[in-house]
Protein backbone atom coordinates (compact mmCIF):
# COMPACT_ATOMS: atom_id res chain seq x y z
CA UNK A 1 0.00 0.00 0.00
CA UNK A 2 1.22 3.47 -0.84
CA UNK A 3 1.72 6.13 1.81
CA UNK A 4 -0.37 9.27 1.32
CA UNK A 5 0.49 12.68 2.72
CA UNK A 6 -1.56 15.61 4.02
CA UNK A 7 -1.06 18.87 5.87
CA UNK A 8 -3.06 20.50 8.64
CA UNK A 9 -2.53 24.13 9.64
CA UNK A 10 -2.82 24.69 13.37
CA UNK A 11 -1.53 27.34 15.76
CA UNK A 12 0.83 28.87 13.23
CA UNK A 13 2.34 25.62 11.97
CA UNK A 14 1.74 23.41 8.95
CA UNK A 15 1.85 19.89 10.37
CA UNK A 16 2.67 17.33 7.67
CA UNK A 17 1.28 13.84 8.21
CA UNK A 18 1.48 10.50 6.41
CA UNK A 19 -1.13 7.77 6.40
CA UNK A 20 -1.65 4.28 5.08
CA UNK A 21 -4.08 1.39 5.38
CA UNK A 22 -7.73 0.84 6.07
CA UNK A 23 -9.65 0.33 9.30
CA UNK A 24 -9.82 2.11 12.66
CA UNK A 25 -7.53 5.14 12.96
CA UNK A 26 -4.24 4.59 14.79
CA UNK A 27 -2.05 7.62 15.50
CA UNK A 28 1.70 7.09 16.01
CA UNK A 29 3.49 9.91 17.86
CA UNK A 30 7.25 10.20 17.42
CA UNK A 31 9.60 11.05 20.26
CA UNK A 32 12.84 13.04 20.09
CA UNK A 33 13.54 14.01 16.51
CA UNK A 34 9.82 14.19 15.76
CA UNK A 35 10.28 12.46 12.42
CA UNK A 36 7.37 10.57 10.82
CA UNK A 37 9.63 8.39 8.68
CA UNK A 38 10.90 6.46 11.70
CA UNK A 39 7.43 4.87 11.82
CA UNK A 40 7.20 3.87 8.15
CA UNK A 41 8.27 0.24 8.64
CA UNK A 42 5.88 -0.18 11.57
CA UNK A 43 3.13 1.59 9.63
CA UNK A 44 3.52 -0.83 6.74
CA UNK A 45 2.80 -3.77 9.06
CA UNK A 46 0.01 -2.13 11.02
CA UNK A 47 -1.74 -0.91 7.86
CA UNK A 48 -3.08 -4.42 7.36
CA UNK A 49 -5.43 -3.73 10.29
CA UNK A 50 -5.61 0.03 10.84
CA UNK A 51 -5.60 3.31 9.04
CA UNK A 52 -2.24 4.40 10.42
CA UNK A 53 -1.25 8.05 10.58
CA UNK A 54 1.99 9.58 11.78
CA UNK A 55 3.40 13.07 11.43
CA UNK A 56 6.45 15.29 11.64
CA UNK A 57 6.02 17.08 14.93
CA UNK A 58 6.01 20.87 15.06
CA UNK A 59 9.45 22.26 14.22
CA UNK A 60 10.78 18.98 12.83
CA UNK A 61 11.46 17.78 9.27
CA UNK A 62 8.63 18.95 6.96
CA UNK A 63 6.60 20.61 9.76
CA UNK A 64 8.96 23.56 9.99
CA UNK A 65 7.71 26.56 11.92
CA UNK A 66 9.54 29.81 12.57
CA UNK A 67 9.80 29.70 16.34
CA UNK A 68 12.36 30.19 19.09
CA UNK A 69 9.96 28.69 21.63
CA UNK A 70 10.70 25.55 23.61
CA UNK A 71 8.41 22.56 23.25
CA UNK A 72 5.02 23.10 24.89
CA UNK A 73 3.51 19.75 25.87
CA UNK A 74 -0.08 21.02 25.81
CA UNK A 75 0.45 22.41 22.32
CA UNK A 76 1.99 19.13 21.21
CA UNK A 77 -1.15 17.36 22.42
CA UNK A 78 -3.31 19.83 20.49
CA UNK A 79 -1.23 19.14 17.37
CA UNK A 80 -1.90 15.41 17.80
CA UNK A 81 -5.60 16.15 18.14
CA UNK A 82 -5.47 18.31 15.01
CA UNK A 83 -4.00 15.43 13.01
CA UNK A 84 -6.77 13.10 14.21
CA UNK A 85 -9.39 15.65 13.12
CA UNK A 86 -7.63 16.24 9.79
CA UNK A 87 -8.02 12.53 9.10
CA UNK A 88 -11.78 13.00 9.45
CA UNK A 89 -12.07 11.21 12.80
CA UNK A 90 -13.27 12.23 16.23
CA UNK A 91 -10.95 9.80 18.01
CA UNK A 92 -8.16 7.30 17.41
CA UNK A 93 -6.08 4.56 18.89
CA UNK A 94 -2.85 6.21 20.03
CA UNK A 95 0.71 4.95 20.37
CA UNK A 96 3.58 7.12 21.55
CA UNK A 97 7.21 6.18 22.03
CA UNK A 98 9.70 8.05 24.25
CA UNK A 99 8.86 11.77 24.09
CA UNK A 100 5.88 10.75 21.99
CA UNK A 101 4.63 8.73 24.95
CA UNK A 102 4.80 11.89 27.06
CA UNK A 103 2.74 13.70 24.43
CA UNK A 104 0.25 10.81 24.43
CA UNK A 105 -0.08 11.11 28.21
CA UNK A 106 -0.75 14.84 27.83
CA UNK A 107 -3.39 14.02 25.21
CA UNK A 108 -5.00 11.64 27.72
CA UNK A 109 -5.04 14.42 30.31
CA UNK A 110 -6.30 17.22 28.06
CA UNK A 111 -8.32 15.52 25.30
CA UNK A 112 -9.42 12.09 26.56
CA UNK A 113 -12.47 12.08 24.30
CA UNK A 114 -10.15 11.71 21.30
CA UNK A 115 -8.59 8.42 22.45
CA UNK A 116 -10.11 5.00 21.78
CA UNK A 117 -7.23 3.26 23.58
CA UNK A 118 -3.62 4.20 24.15
CA UNK A 119 -0.19 2.67 24.71
CA UNK A 120 2.60 4.86 26.11
CA UNK A 121 5.95 3.18 25.43
CA UNK A 122 8.96 4.22 27.52
CA UNK A 123 7.98 7.81 28.23
CA UNK A 124 10.96 9.58 29.87
CA UNK A 125 9.72 11.61 32.87
CA UNK A 126 12.80 12.05 35.05
CA UNK A 127 11.09 13.93 37.87
CA UNK A 128 9.16 10.88 39.09
CA UNK A 129 12.23 8.67 39.54
CA UNK A 130 13.67 7.93 43.00
CA UNK A 131 17.06 9.05 41.67
CA UNK A 132 15.63 12.10 39.93
CA UNK A 133 18.43 14.38 41.13
CA UNK A 134 21.12 12.29 39.48
CA UNK A 135 19.06 11.85 36.32
CA UNK A 136 18.43 15.59 36.06
CA UNK A 137 22.15 16.24 36.51
CA UNK A 138 22.78 13.96 33.52
CA UNK A 139 20.12 15.80 31.49
CA UNK A 140 21.73 19.13 32.33
CA UNK A 141 25.11 17.72 31.23
CA UNK A 142 23.58 16.70 27.89
CA UNK A 143 22.14 20.18 27.38
CA UNK A 144 25.31 21.96 28.49
CA UNK A 145 27.30 19.83 26.05
CA UNK A 146 24.93 20.94 23.30
CA UNK A 147 25.40 24.61 24.20
CA UNK A 148 29.19 24.36 24.33
CA UNK A 149 30.04 21.68 21.76
CA UNK A 150 26.99 21.23 19.51
CA UNK A 151 24.41 18.58 18.74
CA UNK A 152 26.78 15.77 17.70
CA UNK A 153 28.71 15.92 20.97
CA UNK A 154 25.47 16.20 22.94
CA UNK A 155 24.08 13.12 21.21
CA UNK A 156 27.17 11.18 22.29
CA UNK A 157 26.38 12.02 25.92
CA UNK A 158 22.69 11.29 25.38
CA UNK A 159 23.52 7.89 23.90
CA UNK A 160 25.16 6.88 27.18
CA UNK A 161 21.64 6.26 28.57
CA UNK A 162 20.54 3.86 25.83
CA UNK A 163 20.22 0.23 26.86
CA UNK A 164 19.82 -2.93 24.79
CA UNK A 165 21.20 -1.78 21.44
CA UNK A 166 24.10 0.03 19.86
CA UNK A 167 23.16 3.61 18.97
CA UNK A 168 23.71 4.94 15.49
CA UNK A 169 26.90 6.92 14.88
CA UNK A 170 26.44 10.39 16.41
CA UNK A 171 26.54 12.26 13.10
CA UNK A 172 23.55 10.28 11.82
CA UNK A 173 21.94 9.40 15.11
CA UNK A 174 18.76 11.36 14.64
CA UNK A 175 17.33 13.72 12.09
CA UNK A 176 16.48 17.07 13.71
CA UNK A 177 19.06 16.49 16.48
CA UNK A 178 19.89 20.18 16.70
CA UNK A 179 16.25 21.19 17.19
CA UNK A 180 15.75 18.36 19.65
CA UNK A 181 18.67 19.46 21.80
CA UNK A 182 17.84 23.15 21.56
CA UNK A 183 14.08 23.08 22.09
CA UNK A 184 12.79 19.64 23.08
CA UNK A 185 15.15 17.59 25.21
CA UNK A 186 14.75 19.37 28.55
CA UNK A 187 10.98 20.01 28.26
CA UNK A 188 10.43 16.33 27.43
CA UNK A 189 12.75 15.11 30.18
CA UNK A 190 11.26 17.34 32.89
CA UNK A 191 7.62 16.77 31.93
CA UNK A 192 5.42 15.58 34.78
CA UNK A 193 2.11 14.04 33.64
CA UNK A 194 -1.09 15.02 35.41
CA UNK A 195 -1.68 11.55 36.80
CA UNK A 196 -4.83 12.58 38.69
CA UNK A 197 -6.45 13.97 35.54
CA UNK A 198 -5.52 10.93 33.45
CA UNK A 199 -6.89 8.53 36.05
CA UNK A 200 -10.06 10.59 36.33
CA UNK A 201 -10.54 10.64 32.55
CA UNK A 202 -10.65 6.83 32.50
CA UNK A 203 -8.92 6.48 29.15
CA UNK A 204 -8.27 2.81 28.26
CA UNK A 205 -4.49 2.82 28.42
CA UNK A 206 -1.40 0.84 29.23
CA UNK A 207 2.26 1.67 29.56
CA UNK A 208 5.01 -0.48 28.11
CA UNK A 209 8.75 -0.97 27.97
CA UNK A 210 10.96 -3.28 25.99
CA UNK A 211 12.43 -6.44 27.49
CA UNK A 212 15.92 -5.38 26.42
CA UNK A 213 15.53 -1.91 27.93
CA UNK A 214 16.00 -3.55 31.35
CA UNK A 215 16.50 -0.81 33.96
CA UNK A 216 17.12 2.11 31.62
CA UNK A 217 15.58 5.23 33.11
CA UNK A 218 12.89 5.37 30.43
CA UNK A 219 11.89 1.75 31.20
CA UNK A 220 11.74 2.49 34.91
CA UNK A 221 9.49 5.50 34.27
CA UNK A 222 7.16 3.35 32.17
CA UNK A 223 6.72 0.97 35.11
CA UNK A 224 6.15 3.88 37.49
CA UNK A 225 3.58 5.37 35.12
CA UNK A 226 1.54 2.17 35.38
CA UNK A 227 1.72 2.27 39.18
CA UNK A 228 0.72 5.93 39.34
CA UNK A 229 -2.09 5.54 36.83
CA UNK A 230 -3.36 2.21 38.13
CA UNK A 231 -3.20 0.80 34.62
CA UNK A 232 -1.69 -2.24 32.95
CA UNK A 233 2.05 -2.44 32.33
CA UNK A 234 3.22 -4.59 29.40
CA UNK A 235 6.65 -5.84 28.47
CA UNK A 236 7.24 -5.47 24.74
CA UNK A 237 9.88 -7.25 22.69
CA UNK A 238 13.17 -5.52 22.03
CA UNK A 239 14.49 -2.15 23.07
CA UNK A 240 13.65 1.55 22.96
CA UNK A 241 13.50 1.52 19.15
CA UNK A 242 12.24 -2.02 18.60
CA UNK A 243 9.53 -0.71 16.28
CA UNK A 244 12.36 0.18 13.88
CA UNK A 245 14.53 -2.90 14.41
CA UNK A 246 11.74 -5.55 14.44
CA UNK A 247 8.46 -4.06 13.22
CA UNK A 248 6.51 -7.36 12.89
CA UNK A 249 7.14 -8.45 16.49
CA UNK A 250 6.48 -4.96 17.78
CA UNK A 251 3.28 -4.61 15.74
CA UNK A 252 1.96 -7.90 17.11
CA UNK A 253 2.56 -6.81 20.71
CA UNK A 254 1.01 -3.39 20.09
CA UNK A 255 -2.04 -4.72 18.25
CA UNK A 256 -2.71 -7.37 20.88
CA UNK A 257 -2.52 -4.81 23.68
CA UNK A 258 -4.72 -2.25 21.91
CA UNK A 259 -7.26 -4.99 21.18
CA UNK A 260 -7.24 -6.00 24.84
CA UNK A 261 -7.68 -2.40 26.02
CA UNK A 262 -10.52 -1.59 23.66
CA UNK A 263 -12.27 -4.96 23.46
CA UNK A 264 -13.93 -5.76 20.18
CA UNK A 265 -13.73 -2.19 18.92
CA UNK A 266 -10.59 -3.10 16.96
CA UNK A 267 -12.66 -5.34 14.72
Amino acid sequence: MDIATGTVHTEGADIVYDYQGDGPLLLLIAGGGGHAARHYRLMNVLAERYTVVTYDRRGNSRSVVDTETDLDMAQQARDAAAVIKAMGHDKAFVFGNSGGANIALELAADHPEMITAMVAHEGPTLLILPDAEACLAWAERVHKTYLTEGATAAMEVFNECLVGFDPLPPAGAMQNADFFMAREFLPISTYRPDFDAIRGNRVPLATAAGHDSADAYYARTARLHADLLGCEYAEFPGNHLAFIFDPPAFATALTDLLHKLAGDRTE
